[in-house]
This record gives C-alpha cells, sequence and structure tokens, in this order.
C-alpha cells in the first residue's frame, strides 16, 4: 500500500475517531451538551429499545470503544464491527425519514458508515498500531467484520418495540 493511501486512511480513521468518540461521550458522560445517559436513555426509550438505559449505555461505549480502535488502527477489524453494527441501527432508524437530514433522515450516519466500510475493505494503512505491532490479518477479515456488523445492527434493530410511545406508556 502506497503512502498517500495510507495516509488517506489515516485521515479518515481520524475522523471516524472524531465523530465517533463525540457521539459516544454525549451519550455516556453528557459532554458537547449531550444529556449524558439519562437523556440517551429517554430517547432509546422513544426508539422501542428495551432496556432503553442498558442499550444507550452498551451503545455510547460501542461508540467510543470502536472510534478508539479504528481510530488507532488497533485491531481494526473489531472496531470496524462495532461500528457498523451502531451506524447500521442508525441508519435502519432513519430510513423511514429519508436521506435528508433537516427531516432527521440518514445522511450523516450513511457517510461515516461508508467510511468505516472503506477501512474494513482496504484495512487500516501502514499508519496504524495494527502495521507497527505486527498484528495477524487477512484480507477477507474486514469482509467478514462488515458483514457481522450489518448482521448484528439489523438484528438489533428489529427487535425494537415499535409499538408508539404513547400506547406504551398507557399500556
Amino acid at each position: 500500500m502506497s503512502h498517500s493511501v495510507s495516509s488517506g486512511l489515516l485521515i479518515l480513521r481520524l475522523v471516524i475517531l472524531v465523530i465517533m468518540s463525540f457521539h459516544g461521550t454525549q451519550k455516556l458522560f453528557g459532554w458537547w451538551d449531550g444529556g449524558g445517559l439519562d437523556r440517551a436513555e429517554k430517547f432509546f426509550a422513544s426508539q422501542g429499545f428495551r432496556p432503553p438505559r442498558l442499550m444507550a449505555a452498551v451503545a455510547g461505549v460501542t461508540e467510543l470503544t470502536g472510534a478508539f480502535l479504528v481510530g488507532a488502527g488497533l485491531l481494526t477489524v473489531l472496531g470496524v464491527a462495532m461500528l457498523t453494527g451502531v451506524l447500521t441501527n442508525v441508519t435502519a432508524i432513519h430510513l423511514r425519514n429519508g436521506l435528508d437530514s433537516r427531516k432527521h433522515g440518514f445522511e450523516l450516519e450513511l457517510m461515516i458508515l461508508a467510511g468505516v466500510v472503506t477501512v474494513g475493505v482496504s484495512g487500516a494503512g501502514q499508519w496504524s498500531l495494527d502495521q507497527w505491532l505486527a498484528v495477524p490479518g487477512r484480507s477477507w477479515f474486514g469482509l467478514v467484520a462488515i458483514a457481522i456488523g450489518l448482521v448484528a445492527g439489523l438484528v438489533i434493530s428489529a427487535t425494537r418495540d415499535r409499538a408508539p410511545a404513547a400506547s406504551r406508556q398507557s399500556g
């Protein structure tokens, strides 16, 4: 892999690190006016996730851990699987709103997911801890990580309670 391709992958990985750790720390710690687990729990409940606080915590930890692994290029395939799962789930939630982010669509999630899939397909590149630590890998590992993440994200999304929030509260 050329230095310019590895440099491009490093930039992409660092952008993913910034965006996904931003979201994870909002959920877990309330940083960046995120509201922490209390606000995340309410949102997850409104989207039908059960139990909502646990699911919010799992999502935050997955976002933060996956962001660190992809950003550092350390155990990159694990980070790719984690972030692919989270982003597939979030994209599935927003599909009904269409692509337009002004209408709570899925354009941002799709862009980040495309970046994560790119890292999964390409590998982390020469400027990564995987490379420097000689972590063994095969070219197909990234594809397997993507597939695992897609399945996990779709399963989590499919298991949500689809009843409207008002009927859940009154029932």
